[in-house]
């Protein structure tokens, strides 16, 4: 036996009310704890049950009564008794002195007015929630049941079981059948053949067949309701049969204060599941697409998607996917994007331009232009095949201008073209804004970007707050140019609130986190400068697959930000990363303008790091960047197209500048004031 210490102390203190309850399914340890209790109490105990005379029963109580003496009457396995024998022992019980007590437990509801119970103190409910066991009880179960299992198994079973003391020690069970305890773990599900036979046992042995077949067929459904259910099955009276389901016992559990909406245990639905997969698997799809076309119907469009997916309907699918795969991409909800994905073959999602356009979204959110732009294409080919493409046809440009792979001109003339063909009123005609300001930015018409870019903020603001936050960011880069550092604080804010409550791409928090480190440096504020810049570094340190011209930014601007806080090191190095970034948009002119600003600032920034003595000389900074390498002074001129005396020349001066009498010395000088890499 577990100790239930948490739980029995509850029992042991509600000495001031007449009744306790506990109705929970069968497994929940009703009867274990209340054994527990009965050691843990001074109070005797008098144990009762409903196989005994119902009329000594009720004098037992009556006579506790009238005896006024503190104890506490167990009546257990209470379903099993008349409901008008249950009613009368709580009726009686509402008479016990102070100290006595009468516990019920049952595994159904009880038939007594607890309403009334409840209101006028007399009642004491412990229900399923307060029956499961916590982490720390559970891995004492699996421990004692002979399972050796880590942190993280344990962490895993009390997910899966949810806490139901049976079913952990079922799960110990099954594990000592396996090979494998780790996939085990996390295989374990309501199917478990120890785990079915058990509810076949104790909870599905008295349901009706026409009850076994509803909780078949609803299985599926993630949240039930009279009204879905009626759907799906093609029926009328589900809330009344779902009623009569709780009544019976089975874990059913509320998922609302006004009982309109329920769900399985999951490892209740997981075991209808198999069985329905076994008994009717042909009905399985017909069941998802009712659930589908009902969850459709009532604005309910993941649920919508989950059961289209499931169905196999490709076309149904594509369509309310790619009615979320937007908004799930901005708010970096992709994982759950790539499974319903994942549902589809390679081929599938190729002849289905929703399902396409779909990938697209999710791989560019992913980090993977090369993939988004192969799922764009097949899109494009998918709707050129196919007739009336409607507003379909604006996603494929707008797509295509996301992974911008031709070059910041083609990539405006893209978001352009989307923007046409775009809806006036279509929250997508911001993401189009964005790359058309991002373009006439880069491209040098710093006039015609600011109008698109607080458009594309504007128009994004309350559906994508991804696009919206790169829009405030490209205004504040368009501020700081200006020295307009009001302005530039401004939409720097207002980019960093933008993304505070979503999982927006790391290359895109990036770039946000770098300006507003920008930003708060130039206003004096270096802890807030240097917690974003380390932030942005960290998300840097390994991004691959994302646009160019967001990456480049994203580290010339961390760059320029790291200089402000004299780490001249790391500016160096992500500058060298936005420079060969860059070369894949040759057409970005400001991008490498703001490359070749920040290594003039970098180099200011070392020549001032050098001490009070002359600064270094272009000529000399190339001698000594070359200096950490084996090359000979000879070899270094030949590298450089000058003479080894004039490499001589150019090193003995580093030498003077720096304050130290050898090539080793100068090179740990000068990689300390940043002025070359370690």
């Amino acid at each position: 036996m577990i100790p239930r210490a948490r739980l029995v102390r509850r029992l042991v203190s509600a000495g001031a009310v007449p009744i306790v309850t506990l109705v929970a399914p069968a497994g929940y340890g009703k009867t274990t704890v209340l054994a527990e209790w009965a050691l843990r109490d001074e109070r005797s105990f008098r144990w009762l049950g409903p196989h005994d005379d119902p009329d000594d029963a009720l004098r037992t109580i009556t006579t506790a009564a009238a005896r006024r003496i503190p104890q506490v009457i167990v009546f257990d396995d209470a379903h099993d008794a008349a409901p008008e024998t249950v009613r009368e022992l709580m009726q009686a019980a509402t008479r016990l002195p102070l100290g006595a007590v009468l516990a019920v437990a049952s595994r159904r509801r009880l038939p007594a007015a607890n309403g009334r119970l409840r209101a006028h103190r007399l009642l004491v409910d412990v229900a399923p929630r307060e029956l499961v066991m916590s982490r720390l009880e559970a891995a004492m179960l699996l421990d004692a049941a002979g399972a050796r299992l880590d942190g993280e198994q344990v962490d895993r079973l009390v997910e899966r079981t949810e806490g139901w003391p049976v079913a952990l020690y079922l799960a110990a069970l099954s594990l000592s059948e396996q090979d494998d305890v780790d996939a085990a773990t996390s295989a374990f599900s309501g199917a478990d053949r120890l785990m079915f036979d058990y509810m076949d046992c104790e909870l599905l042995a008295d349901v009706s067949a026409d009850q076994r077949t509803f909780l078949r067929r609803t299985s599926l459904l993630g949240r039930l309701s009279g009204a879905l259910c009626d759907a799906v099955l093609e029926t009328r009276g589900s809330a009344d049969t779902i009623a009569e389901l709780r009544e019976a016992g089975l874990p059913i559990d509320p998922l609302d204060r006004a009982d309109l909406a329920f769900r399985y245990h999951p490892l209740l639905a997981a075991a209808l599941r198999a069985e329905l997969t076994r008994a009717e698997r042909d009905l399985e799809p017909s069941l998802h697409a009712r659930a589908a076309d009902w969850h459709d119907r009532h604005g309910e469009p993941a649920d919508a998607v989950r059961h289209a997916v499931a169905s196999g309907d490709a076309e149904r699918a594509g369509r309310l996917l790619w009615s979320l795969a937007p908004q799930y991409a901005g708010e970096g909800r992709t994982p759950i994007l790539g499974t319903w994905l994942a549902a589809f073959r390679e081929c599938e999602r190729s002849a289905e331009p929703t399902l396409a356009l779909s990938a697209a979204a999710y791989h560019l959110a992913e980090g993977r232009i090369d993939d988004a732009e192969r799922a764009a294409e097949s899109a494009q080919r998918a709707l050129a095949a196919a007739a009336g493409a409607g507003d379909l046809a604006a996603a494929v440009p707008l797509l295509l201008a996301c992974t911008a792979r031709h070059g910041a001109a083609r990539m405006g003339e893209n978001a352009a073209e989307a923007d046409r063909l775009l809806t006036p009123d279509g929250v997508a005609r911001g993401l189009a804004s964005l790359l058309i300001g991002v373009a006439h930015h880069l491209t040098g018409d710093r006039e015609a970007a600011s109008t698109p870019l607080a458009e594309g903020a504007s128009r994004s603001a309350g559906g994508l707050p991804v696009v919206a936050a790169l829009c405030h960011a490209q205004l504040a880069l368009l501020a700081v140019e200006a020295s307009d550092w009001d302005d530039a604080e401004r939409h720097a804010h207002d980019a960093y609130a933008m993304l505070e409550p979503v999982v927006a791409p790391h290359a895109v928090r990036a770039l946000v986190l770098a300006v507003f480190a920008v930003v708060a440096a130039q206003r004096g504020d270096l802890a807030q400068a240097r917690h974003d810049a380390a932030d942005a570094r960290r998300l840097l340190a390994d991004l691959e697959g994302f646009p160019a011209w967001l990456v480049a930014e994203a580290h010339v601007w961390l760059a320029r930000a790291e200089i402000r806080l004299s780490d001249g090191m790391s500016a160096r190095a992500l500058l060298a990363r936005a420079a060969r970034i860059q070369a894949q948009v040759p057409d970005a002119v400001v991008l490498a303008q703001w490359v070749h600003d920040g290594w003039e600032r970098a180099d200011a920034f070392a020549a001032s790091a050098t001490g009070d003595g002359p600064a270094l000389t272009n000529a000399e900074l190339r001698v000594l960047r070359l200096l950490p390498s084996h090359l000979s002074f000879r070899e270094i001129g030949v590298r450089l197209h000058v003479s080894t005396n004039t490499v001589k020349t150019h090193a003995l001066s580093v030498y003077r500048k720096l304050d130290v009498s050898s090539r080793s010395e100068a090179v740990e000088r000068g990689c300390a004031a940043g002025l070359i890499d370690p």
